[in-house]
């Protein structure tokens, strides 16, 4: 079932007033509600899931990274979501609800329900360590403590002061089915000016809790400016948004809104534009004032507004969330006799204050002191996927510092996190500025800073100094960063705390350090869009479309490895782009790797090899499209063909029950030359071929996990070739199984060939019906179950193949179904869904 996204006017006289306990739909009264609903029936999961494991073949030996798979159960026909882990490592599958772009402009609640049931080897056997978590958060930046999901049914709350409700799952041996999302935005229950004339009247009447919704038009005048939250946990919103709703302070001597009452992030200020404040009775905060109080502000637009510090939002000693606001042509004054008068045009903190900034753009700010767009003395800030642009000083100021940041003075804290701070002005440190003020001895505290996946490009110099960042005596760190294009000096890093300061990031004037880089960023537009170029695909915010360029960014699967890639689009090298967009849903596509699906039964190679319904019907055609790193998947069929790797470090394995590859004139595959361990050969039968089942020439390719069986010759070696030869089976190949090349962990049926190489054995390896004249089976029997692939079925027999549990200790049974011993099968089936069973679980168990 698809996305359903209502709009409904409730005319009734009950009122739920943003209750974070979910209620029944039928109680909740709303003027906007969302509904969102996946069973797992088809694979809309990949396209929802803004951040994801990768999806995999539910029965294909697992990929070296944690993943996500669909489960199809075979008694109920049902499918469910699976999430399995890597080395310990879980997947994960996170979700924004609800889906861009539906979302409302208010404050949401509702509740997410999802049903959690083990893997059927954790049903089977509890100590297995699965587990299934998950994380909230209302703005995607600050998440929850992890809560952990046993088997069963749950209805989970959700609630954000932001429109948006995040939450991530992670857990690994574990099903979920039958997600279902219900938000809706609670009504108003004051309204303005229908049932008070005035903003502060509404709020004077109000009680905690209470939602004071104001019509559109423009407000001016007593009781509609300077307007007091009295320290009520209420909400004041604009019922159409900030463009038709206005605050006109009129100038002289008034602001826009006063917290003082130790207003706490209950107190919430949403979707209005406060235009015209001047304050001059106080010195700090023009738009709005934040005294010791911690207000939540949200979707405002803050202009042309001036104060002595904070001409759009000042805060003294306060603790304010501000989220998608735009804080613009605001003006700092400097004619208070106060050291921090003029500064902090945009934003300014000062006396211990503790900012959270989101989504926000602070442009075209003017100041008289420092830190046009943002200034945090002695105090804590932390702006993530902010856009700080275009902020100066008046053409007489001199010494002017920090045009888009200033931060300085004792137990100073700036965390800058997905920002471009860009076209800037200052004397130095036009982009940010990290130190004291002009003629201030320097505190002995160092300003801590850390500045993770920012831009800084484009700034400009008033004088002749530091274009990009100036920090001095500060513990910065700079990562995953690009500094471009800046006047002057980009960066200059006086007696930084760190040895490394600067590591995987890409500056004009080459910094040392890990990872870094000095390569031209190749932005979209240089000055107005941040954008990667990208040979494969770049956003293009205009028209909210991707395009492809011709040329492609270094920044591109360049930032720390250690970094998770976030919401990276697929595909996305699996490595975090530097700049603003890296980890975002925005970040440009990278080369590779990429998944290629090979059908003989459906697919032709005339398709795009993407994904199953759209596969190509030969491996060699998905061989001659991948490049170094991809996968390809082989679903099930007999394919005839005689496969050449073409020097490609590619991966090529079975997507569900092995395929069967023949070559009646040949050899099946063939590698040649620079063929290292990066190509890799898995899980296959190869059978019925008139010269071999492997051809190496001067190549050393992986080959595991594959059957070979009933050929000329099995796996020949020429020209100091030296493949891998692990966990197979070669069998009743006529010329011989092995020619100049060694296995290991292998069924081997050449006595001559075993020598004195580990785990081998020369054992019949009991196929399940190897002379089927219509469809031969080479599954492995076994007293304790074995898959029937005609049937679709487990069935038992009376012997068990010596191939099971006989593999490669060290390699770790993948996806084998319980009971398995904790080693892999040898053969075409091992690390599989369709490996067979064996009794040695106990064993394993006892040695854990």
């Amino acid at each position: 079932m698809r996305l359903h996204v209502t709009y409904r006017l409730w005319i009734t006289a009950a009122i739920l007033m943003g209750a974070a306990v979910c209620l029944s739909p039928s109680l909740v009264l709303a003027d906007w509600s969302y509904e969102y609903q996946d069973d797992f029936s088809d694979s809309k999961a990949e396209e929802d899931g803004y951040l994801h494991s990768i999806f995999w073949p539910q029965g294909a030996f697992p990929p070296p990274e944690p993943y996500l798979y669909y489960m199809d159960t075979l008694t109920s026909g049902q499918r469910e979501l699976g999430f399995g882990d890597y080395h310990g490592q879980p997947a994960r599958l996170a979700y924004c609800f609800p889906l861009s772009p539906a979302q409302p402009s208010m404050a949401v609640n509702g509740y997410l329900q999802v049903d959690v049931r083990y893997t059927y080897g954790a049903e089977l056997f509890p100590s297995l360590s699965g587990y299934l978590r998950y994380s909230l958060s209302g703005d995607g930046i600050t998440w929850s403590a992890p809560r952990e999901l046993g088997q069963g049914s749950y209805n989970i709350p959700l609630e954000s002061v932001r429109g948006t409700c995040y939450v991530i799952f992670y857990g690994t041996e574990v099903l979920i089915d039958n997600l279902n999302v219900r938000l809706y935005s609670s009504s108003a229950t004051i309204r303005v000016p229908s049932g008070f004339s005035t903003i502060q009247g509404a709020i004077n009447s109000a009680s905690n809790g209470d939602i004071i919704e104001v019509a559109p038009g423009t407000y001016r005048g007593a009781g509609n400016r300077d307007i007091d939250f009295q320290g009520k946990a209420v909400t004041v919103r604009s019922s159409v948004g900030p463009e038709q709703t206005i605050i006109d302070c009129e100038g002289e001597g008034h602001r826009g809104f006063y917290f003082h009452r130790a207003e706490g992030p209950s107190s919430v200020l949403r979707g209005f534009t406060i235009t015209n404040a001047h304050v001059t009775g106080s010195e700090v905060g023009g738009g709005i004032y934040c005294e010791s109080s911690s207000p939540t502000i949200v979707g405002c637009v803050i202009k042309q507004c001036t104060a002595a510090l904070g001409g759009g939002i000042g805060s003294a000693g306060g603790e304010p969330t501000i989220l998608d606001c735009t804080i613009e042509d605001c003006y700092a004054d400097s004619t208070r006799v106060r050291a921090e008068s003029g500064n902090g045009a945009g934003i300014g903190l000062i006396g211990g204050s503790d900012a959270t900034i989101i989504g926000c753009t602070i442009q075209n700010n003017v100041g008289l002191g420092h830190g046009a767009g943002v200034y945090c003395w002695q105090s804590k800030a932390q702006l993530s996927n902010c856009d700080i642009s275009y902020n100066r000083p008046v053409a007489e100021t001199a010494n002017f510092r920090g045009g888009g940041i200033f931060c300085g003075g004792s137990s100073s804290q700036l965390t800058l996190d997905g920002c471009i701070i860009s076209n800037n002005t200052a004397d130095t440190g036009s982009g940010l500025f990290i130190g004291p003020l002009a003629n201030a001895q320097q505190d002995s505290t160092m300003e801590y800073v850390r500045i993770t996946n920012c831009t800084v490009a484009d700034n400009r110099l008033s004088g002749a100094s530091v274009g990009g960042i100036y920090a001095v005596n500060s513990d910065i760190v700079i990562s995953n960063s690009i500094v471009w294009y800046n006047d002057g000096t980009d960066i200059l890093l006086d007696n930084p705390a760190s040895s490394n300061p600067i590591l995987y990031s890409n500056t004009e004037q080459y910094y040392p350090g890990p990872g870094n880089i000095s390569s031209p960023p190749l932005f979209a537009s240089a000055g107005t869009d941040y954008h990667l170029q990208s040979i494969i695909g770049r956003f293009e915010p205009l028209y909210g479309e991707w395009v492809m360029d011709s040329s492609h960014s270094p920044c591109i699967d360049a930032g720390d490895p250690q970094d998770s890639v976030g919401a990276e689009p697929y595909p996305n090298g699996r490595r975090i782009n530097m700049g603003a967009f890296g980890g975002t849903r925005e970040a440009s596509q990278s080369i590779g790797p990429l998944m290629f699906h090979v059908d003989c039964t459906g697919g032709s190679d005339g398709n795009s090899g993407t994904s199953r319904s759209d596969a190509f019907a030969t491996i060699q055609r998905a061989v001659d499209e991948a490049i170094e790193g991809d996968t390809i998947v082989v679903w099930p069929g007999l394919y005839q063909e005689e496969v050449t790797f073409n020097r490609k470090a590619v991966t090529l394995q079975s997507a569900d029950d092995a395929a069967v590859v023949t070559a009646p004139n040949g050899y099946a595959f063939s590698f040649y030359g620079a063929e290292s361990s990066k190509s890799v050969l898995r899980n296959f039968v190869i059978t019925g071929c008139s010269e071999g089942g492997i051809f190496c020439s001067g190549a050393s390719p992986n080959l595991t996990n594959l059957t070979i069986t009933d050929n000329q010759s099995g796996i020949v070696a020429y020209d100091g070739a030296d493949p891998a030869i692990t966990n197979c089976i070669l069998w009743n190949n006529s010329n011989g199984d092995l020619f100049q090349c060694r296995a290991r962990y292998s069924c081997i049926s050449q006595a001559s060939a075993i020598g004195r190489d580990t785990g081998n054995i020369n054992t019949d390896p009991l196929f399940a019906d190897p002379s089927n004249p219509t469809q031969a089976d080479y599954h492995l029997k076994s007293r304790y179950g074995r898959f029937t692939p005609g049937d679709n079925a487990w069935v038992t027999d009376s012997v068990t193949s010596p191939c099971i549990d006989a593999g490669d200790p060290s390699v770790y049974p993948g996806r084998e179904r319980m009971p398995h011993g904790g080693i892999v099968n040898i053969g075409a089936y091992g690390g599989t869904p369709f490996a067979s069973m064996s009794g040695g679980w106990s064993l394993w168990e006892g040695s854990r």
